[in-house]
C-alpha cells in the first residue's frame, strides 16, 4: 500500500491531499492569502483524520516550494517535516509549477512571472525532471525571450495580470503535486528525499543593513 499526503500552499488557493495507491481519498482548500498560519492546520488535521480513522500512516510527504508566497511555503514545509518525523517518513519538496494542469498533460511548458523590482522571469519545465531555473530579466528582454518560444508550447503563470497576452493562468495544487511526483523517476525521488526542502526563491533574500550607530552594532 502507498500512501502519499501531500501540502501546497505557495499559492492564496492552498491545499492538501491524501492518495492511497494512487486513488485521492481525502482533500481540503481554503483560501490562504496571509492567513497560512492560522488556516493550514485545522485544514490538515480533517485530512489526517481520514487516517486516523483508518489507523493508517503516511509513507510520503511532499510540499510544494512554489516560487509563490515565501510565507506560505515556509509554514506548510515545517509543518511537513513534523509530520515527517511523528510518522517516521520521508519529505520532499517538489517545485509548485508541476503541480498545475498543462504539465499533468503536456511533456513540457514555460512557467512565466512578475519577479517584482522590474523584473520577470522565465523558466522551462518538464514533467519528467524536478529541476528548473528561472530566469530573471528586465521587461525588454522578457518580451524578446517570448517572442523566441514557439508559440506550441504552453505559457503558464500564477499571476493574474502580465504585460504580455496568450498565457494560461494556472494554480498548483496538492492532488497534482501527487501526479507529479507519480511521473518523476525513481531515482530523482530518492535525491529528493535526501534533500531538505526549501522555498523555491527566485532571487536571494534582501536583506536590510542596520544603520550606524543601531543599538545592536553598538554591542560589537
Amino acid at each position: 500500500m502507498s500512501i502519499l499526503l501531500a501540502i501546497e500552499t505557495s499559492v492564496p488557493e492552498a491545499s492538501i491531499a491524501l492518495s492511497i495507491d494512487g486513488e485521492i481519498v481525502a482533500t481540503q482548500e481554503f483560501e490562504s492569502h496571509r492567513q497560512q498560519n492560522k488556516l493550514l492546520f485545522p485544514a490538515l488535521d480533517t485530512v489526517l483524520q481520514y487516517l486516523r480513522s483508518h489507523q493508517l500512516t503516511p509513507d510520503q510527504i511532499i510540499v510544494g516550494t512554489g516560487p509563490g508566497s515565501y510565507s506560505g511555503s515556509r509554514i506548510s514545509i515545517a509543518a511537513a517535516h513534523g509530520l515527517a518525523i511523528a510518522y517516521s517518513c520521508p519529505v520532499a519538496g517538489l517545485g509548485s509549477l508541476l503541480a498545475t494542469p498543462s504539465l499533468q498533460t503536456q511533456a513540457r511548458a514555460f512557467a512565466i512571472g512578475d519577479a517584482r523590482r522590474d523584473s520577470y522571469f522565465i523558466a522551462e519545465i518538464h514533467q519528467d525532471s524536478s529541476e528548473f531555473t528561472p530566469e530573471l530579466m528586465d521587461h525588454q528582454a522578457f518580451i524578446a525571450k517570448l517572442s523566441d518560444i514557439d508559440p506550441s508550447i504552453p505559457r503558464i503563470s500564477f499571476e493574474h495580470e502580465l504585460p504580455v497576452e496568450n498565457f494560461l493562468r494556472e494554480t498548483p495544487h496538492a492532488t497534482r503535486l501527487i501526479s507529479a511526483w507519480n511521473n518523476l523517476p525513481q531515482t530523482e525521488r530518492e535525491k529528493l528525499n535526501t534533500t531538505p526542502p526549501q522555498p523555491l526563491y527566485l532571487r536571494a533574500p534582501f536583506i536590510t543593513k542596520a544603520k550606524p550607530g543601531h543599538p545592536l552594532l553598538r554591542r560589537k
